[in-house]
């Protein structure tokens, strides 16, 4: 079978321009390779997962803070030991999965679990210094002096700027009020460590920085969610068991691949700066055999343990696939802010990531209508990359609509309002017109499209050079 391969000459970035967490356990992959935890020959299979979540863009490190050793000395006070802390923080930062330390939880839920009003802080287990035994201190004499401490920790070795705590997951209205106290809590003890949680409402004020909302939840209350990233605050979103029933895109394993691989999609079309799911690698006793029976299918994993670390799921390969997708969005988006400044004043009102965002409506027409067709997807990469390779060619030009392209517009008549910007002295004919540009090589004109002509064509020449731009719309 004869075989063409297209190499594009430019390449994914080696930086990560989007947060991801996958949250995982060591004790899961300690007893699927027979070694004892923290022991070395563990911390060697643990680099190969490390290694493994970086190759994927996995880029957040998801951090016990129980690595941290406790001791109350004899005058009462609590010092602490944070070897292993550090040891586990810093094979995250050499096989590349600390762009944030992403530090579990200090709470939970009372009495009856996720239904309980009260959120309640966890223990810290101490060793009293002069018997030798274990003591549980409560939040005053354990949690507070340890968040104050690990606060100052953190900036001595230059991480408190990419650290984030969770206080307790997925708070809701019934337990909101104790939520936000608790959080307040931490906050007065350590105020320059980041708030993250996973999320079921929709208000969580001053109290938290990084906000999670379920896929589900983040449409319906988006209108909340879009005020609180006004205000400053990182938005993320996260799926798990939920959503579910198909209209959502998850990565279970009874959904088609699409479903994976329009995630990150997901994150550009709606400006969404992190991802979270809850399963790496919480495979079973049997991590190849039946799917856990009160979750769906690939809900808990995936990933699998192989001889010498894990083996991938397509799903797992699919998810790096998105996640290279979003970088080309980026690049298509940094190389057209150059030349926005290129052009200069004809370009002030161009929003160099509407053409991005213009290309993911192809695939995201809403958080629950996303296309399942692999060739669409395929193609619409195709797309992007030729859009990178030609977004600095000669001659210069930018072309933006109002509405952008993509839209779905409905005759009554149908006006579309085209703006431009060319370098000085350049013809631009548009829809086969000529038109004049102003001095500084802007335009603007309101044309029409229909169902049998859907397509705005501008062809810019300068100096025996020629670029055509198309924009196309979806007439009702």
């Amino acid at each position: 079978m004869p075989v063409v391969l297209q190499v594009w000459p430019f390449a994914v970035p080696r930086e990560r321009h989007l947060f991801v967490t996958n949250w995982f356990s060591t004790s899961t992959i300690a007893q699927a390779h027979g070694v004892q935890e923290w022991s070395e020959e563990f911390w060697k299979v643990l680099a190969a997962y490390f290694r493994n979540m970086a190759a994927h863009r996995q880029n957040v490190a998801w951090v016990p803070w129980r690595l941290i050793r406790v001791f109350r000395e004899a005058d009462g006070r609590l010092t602490f030991d944070y070897r292993l802390f550090d040891r586990y923080v810093e094979l995250m930062h050499e096989t590349g999965v600390a762009d944030r330390i992403e530090i579990q939880f200090v709470a939970h839920f009372g009495e009856g679990g996720w239904s309980s009003p009260v959120i309640e802080f966890s223990q810290v287990t101490a060793t009293d210094r002069a018997s030798g035994k274990a003591i549980r201190l409560g939040f005053e004499e354990g949690l507070a002096p340890l968040l104050r401490d690990l606060e100052r920790h953190l900036e001595e070795r230059g991480w408190l700027g990419k650290a984030m705590l969770h206080i307790c997951d997925e708070p809701s209205l019934h337990n909101l009020s104790s939520w936000r106290q608790r959080s307040r809590q931490v906050h007065e003890v350590a105020p320059g460590l980041r708030r993250i949680d996973a999320i079921e409402a929709s208000d969580f004020g001053d109290d938290l920085e990084v906000w999670v909302p379920k896929l589900s939840h983040l449409r319906n209350w988006w209108e909340d969610y879009r005020r609180a990233k006004e205000r400053g605050k990182e938005i993320w979103f996260y799926i798990c068991v939920h959503p579910f029933g198909g209209r959502y895109p998850n990565r279970f394993l009874d959904y088609p691949l699409t479903q994976v691989r329009v995630l990150h999609w997901l994150n550009w079309a709606y400006d969404l700066q992190g991802y979270l799911h809850w399963g790496w690698n919480h495979w079973g006793e049997d991590p190849f055999g039946v799917p856990s029976p009160r979750l769906p299918p690939g809900d808990t994993h995936v990933v699998y343990p192989g001889p010498e670390g894990p083996l991938d799921s397509l799903r797992w390969e699919t998810q790096r696939d998105s996640l290279e997708d979003y970088e080309y969005l980026w690049l298509l988006t940094e190389r057209l802010k150059r030349v926005k400044e290129r052009l200069g004043k004809a370009a002030k009102a161009y929003d160099p990531a509407q053409r991005a965002r213009e290309l993911c409506r192809r695939l995201v027409r809403d958080l629950a209508e996303v296309a399942d067709e692999p060739s669409l997807f395929h193609a619409t990469r195709e797309a992007l990359a030729q859009e990178i390779l030609e977004a600095d060619a000669e001659p210069l030009a930018l072309v933006w609509t109002k509405p952008p392209a993509g839209s779905e517009v409905v005759a009554g008549p149908i006006a579309i309002e085209v703006y431009g910007a060319v370098e000085p002295g350049s013809r631009v004919v548009l829809n086969g017109q000529p038109i004049e540009t102003s001095p500084e090589g802007g335009f603007a004109r309101i044309l029409s499209v229909s169902p049998e002509r859907p397509r705005i064509v501008v062809e810019v020449s300068r100096e025996g050079r020629r670029r055509v731009l198309q924009r196309d719309f979806i007439p009702r």
